[in-house]
Order: structure tokens, then sequence, then C-alpha cells
């Protein structure tokens, strides 16, 4: 692919600096495909009069993407794009999203919209071994509740959801969705401390194994809805 040229000079814009445009611009060349994975960027002298920058605010901007694991700077070789984004970096920009949530309502539409692809990609894909470890999870969440462990029973219910998410075999979706995740936690956590919770915890995850096994897509919606219901009543108090 040809790369591609800026047509104008980079000035301050809306309030932000040089080096803030350049890291938006490179960010913007990698996301289109102007720069592939593994690919050795423009040498300095080129960027400069391509971007119309100064040196300083380049290698500032530089500085920046290859802190946050965008770009590989190689010393008397060149500058990278890197193969993958760093995990730890990567986690951090979900949670700046996950937190800039204006409201609860907004967090429980981001969980259903996310179960809901998550359980129509395992439909598409589980095998038996992944729906015999989902029944696992769901046997250890009773085990666990009956014997009082409900650290271990939380655990093993949000087990389950990253196991689905394992059988939907969709490598982006597990990484942006385990970081979300963790985010729920405290939430599932929260409701299974009750019995009636529990029991209803317990139900919905079965049905989720239900949908599954039967490879009814047709029931997504309303059980992935009525696995959420107690989040979301409680939301509403």
């Amino acid at each position: 692919m040809t790369r591609k040229a800026y047509d104008s000079a980079l000035a301050p814009v809306g309030g932000k600096s040089v080096v803030d445009v350049v890291i938006r611009r490179i960010v913007e060349a990698i996301s289109d495909g102007t720069y592939r994975k593994g690919q050795k960027l423009p040498n300095e002298y080129e960027l400069i009069n391509e971007l119309q920058i100064s040196r300083n605010s380049l290698r500032e901007a530089m500085r920046v993407l290859a802190t946050v694991g965008v770009v590989e700077i190689k010393r008397g070789d060149g500058t990278y794009v890197c193969e993958q984004l760093n995990p730890s970096v990567f986690d951090s920009m979900i949670f700046g999203l996950v937190f800039d949530a204006s409201s609860s309502a907004e967090l429980i539409e981001l969980r259903q919209s996310l179960d809901e692809i998550m359980l129509k990609l395992a439909i598409d894909k589980a095998d038996e071994k992944d729906i015999e470890d989902l029944a696992g999870y769901i046997e250890a969440m009773e085990r666990h509740f009956k014997n009082g462990e409900l650290d271990a029973a939380a655990s093993a219910d949000f087990n389950f959801h990253l196991r689905l998410l394992e059988a939907g075999q969709n490598k982006l979706l597990t990484r942006i969705v385990k970081g979300i995740y963790q985010f729920f936690k405290n939430t599932i956590h929260i409701n299974i401390t009750t019995e009636e919770q529990y029991a209803q915890a317990t139900e919905y995850h079965r049905q989720i194994l239900d949908l599954l096994i039967s490879r009814d897509k047709a029931g997504i919606e309303n059980v992935v809805s009525n696995s959420l219901k107690n989040w979301r009543d409680d939301d509403e108090k």
C-alpha cells in the first residue's frame, strides 16, 4: 500500500499541542492500514517534511507512542510499528473508557451487548469440551455456595463468563472483553450474596448453557437480559 502524504501542516488545533496532533495522525495512519504491524516508519527527515513539524515535536511524539507500546524505536535502525499492543497498555485504555461511562445504565447496556456477542459466537463455535467446562463452573458455583464459600462461588461465576468468551474463538474480542470484565468483578460478587440472588444466578447460567447446547440464537437477548436482572434492579432502586 502506498504511504499517504498529509496535505496540511500540523499546527495546534482546538487547544491541542503539535505533539498531540502528531500522535493522533500517526495512530490514525496505523489504524487505516497506511502503516502495518511490524512495518518500519519513514525516517525522521521524511516525517518532518511530510508533517511539517520540528524535530523536537516529532521526537516527543515518538517517545510518547513508544511509551504506550504503539511503536518501537530501534536505535541505529529506525522506528517500527509494534507487532502487538502491550496488554497492560490496552487494559489501561479499556479501563479509561469504562470509567468514562456517565451512568450505571450505560455499563449495563455495555455488559448486555458484550454478553450477547459472546454467546452468539459460542453457539456458532463451541465444542463438547467447551460445554463440559462451562457445566463444571456451574456445578462449582453451586458447591461453593452450599459450603458458604461466597468468594469461591463468585470466582466460578466470573470464570464461567471467561470460558464462554474463549468458546467464541475470537482473539480480538477476547482481549477486549477480558479487560472490561475485570471492571464487573465486584458486581458478580454482590449478585450472589443472598440465597435468592444466588438461586437466580445459577438458573441464568443454566439457561445460557442450554442455549449453547441447543444452538438456539433466538433466545439470546432474553436470556442475557434475564441474567442481568439483579444488576438492573439494583441500579433502579
